[in-house]
């Protein structure tokens, strides 16, 4: 058997995969930086680029295609391969010396994982070739890497499809997974520019990089901004043109394709429908504290996991807090750009109680089967939607557990406040890094301790990737215990 076969060969080869995929998206800001004259970082760029690609090619040739992949495998290279990626992302940054090795890679994480936390203080300040990179990873990451390798390299429908359900996907609008991740990449790059277009006419030509900018990371719900400020920096009306592309990055690609050929009845899914009434329950409920726009923004933002802002949420209340953090757990539809529990297992819950009850009330000899709408469901359904739910909230609280046992910088909550951060700030801001979504009270910053800074990273890659391929990776070495 050789090496190619072997489980660290299959897992290194089709990671390999993905570092000549990034090698050659590395190019584009290494190509801006040429033009705008940083010939320095255009090197750096280029120099990544081209080693990306070489390690990456120079390992498929020594290893050789793997004839047959496992679940397992396939979980795990999904894990590995967002790391390898995260880390080659990160050079740029600490190469360039912007940030350190460790901000480089959170700020690497933060994009590919389409989550908006940022380690830059003034992204203002920050050459185009920089800004354009981590928009570049926020939407790359959007619809997820092992997607954009599977519409451009994979042929074995196999393989792919275990590759596909890997990354937390299970929809198809093709025949076969392959045809399926050429689609949603289709539907995506057509809303991009639909976005850009529409942004290019509001803001002029003269802010055509902002558009670009802005269009990629708002459909990959991803939120990183070329501002300071985020989208508050722009006219009130560059904020309403935005919500209704946040919620489409929100929706299902497979409910896309109903909405493109105007099948409307199909599009409105009962998860849809959920999207659009918390959204709208949840603005009500904010502008008894807030004003109207900040308020369908912010709750449109945080339900999809975009993470642009137009206000600070450092400022607002424990209850505007807590809204918002219920809204990035919830999270968006499956099979979109957004991350969090999904929409449809919040569904799926909410319904297994009503079930649950129903069963009490009639014999036990009574078969009922578990029906959302008109669709019938296995009650196994249940019992995944439930697990996850439950290893997501505590992930959550444990990672705001060590938040709230770390000392606040001094004058954080003003002379007379407490010493630690408060529950309010600490499970909104591991809410926001485990959603992917970027929303942040202030506590995210290059200055944070090293060990937060970690534990928003591990946060970040274990909500993209549904807990389970983190899990399935970490087990390998103890396999045959």
């Amino acid at each position: 058997m050789g090496l190619g076969e072997t489980k660290f060969g299959k897992i290194w080869y089709y990671s390999s995969v993905l570092l000549v995929i990034e090698g050659m998206a590395l190019f584009l800001p290494g190509l801006l930086a040429y033009v705008d004259s940083d010939y320095d970082l255009s090197v750096i760029f280029f120099s990544v680029g081209g080693l990306s690609l070489i390690l990456g090619f120079l390992s498929m040739i020594l290893l050789g295609k793997p004839s047959r992949l496992g679940y397992d495998e396939a979980l795990s290279i999904a894990a590995f391969g967002w790391l390898l990626l995260t880390f080659v992302g990160s050079l740029p940054f600490s190469l360039s010396g912007y940030l350190s090795g460790l901000d480089g890679f959170f700020e690497s994480m933060s994009g590919f994982t389409a989550t908006g936390l940022t380690m830059f203080s003034d992204v203002e300040s920050l050459p185009r070739a920089i800004l354009f990179w981590r928009s570049f990873t926020q939407w790359i990451g959007g619809v997820g890497v092992i997607v954009l390798f599977l519409s451009i390299l994979i042929r074995s429908s196999g393989i792919a499809a275990k590759l596909y359900k890997a990354e937390g996907r299970t929809d198809r609008i093709a025949t076969n997974i392959v045809s399926t991740a050429r689609r949603i990449w289709g539907i995506y790059i057509l809303y991009t520019v639909l976005c850009i277009i529409g942004l290019i006419a509001l803001m002029g030509v003269g802010k055509t990089f902002d558009a670009v900018n802005v269009s990629m990371t708002c459909l990959a719900t991803g939120g990183f901004a070329v501002t300071n400020d985020s989208i508050a920096a722009y006219p009130g009306y560059i904020a309403t043109f935005i919500i209704p592309f946040m919620i489409l990055g929100g929706i299902s690609f497979a409910s896309h394709r109903h909405l493109l050929k105007r099948n409307f009845k199909e599009f409105f899914t009962i998860e849809v429908k959920a999207i659009l009434l918390i959204i709208f329950l949840a603005s009500i409920l904010l502008m008894t504290r807030l004003g109207g726009l900040d308020s369908f923004f912010q709750t449109a933002s945080a339900l999809t996991g975009t993470g642009f802002s137009t206000a600070t949420i450092r400022e607002w209340d424990d209850f505007s807090k807590f809204i918002l953090s219920i809204l990035m757990v919830l999270g968006g539809g499956y099979g979109s750009t957004s991350s969090a529990l999904k929409m449809i297992r919040v569904v799926i819950i909410i319904y297994a109680v009503a079930w649950v009850v129903k069963k009490f009330l009639y014999s036990r000899k009574a078969v009922i089967p578990f029906k959302i709408g008109r669709n019938t469901y296995p009650v196994e359904e249940i019992r995944i939607a439930t697990l996850y739910s439950i290893l997501y909230i505590l992930v959550l609280c444990l990672g705001a557990l060590v938040f709230m046992a770390t000392q606040a910088p001094e004058g954080f909550y003003g002379a007379n406040g407490p010493e630690t951060y408060t529950a309010a700030d600490s499970l909104f801001e591991v809410a926001s890094a485990e959603g992917n979504v970027g929303l942040s009270t202030g506590i995210t910053n290059a200055a944070m301790p090293g060990h937060l800074k970690v534990v928003l990273i591990i946060e970040m890659w274990v909500g993209r990737l549904e807990i389970f391929p983190v899990l399935t990776l970490l087990a390998v070495p103890f396999r045959k215990r």
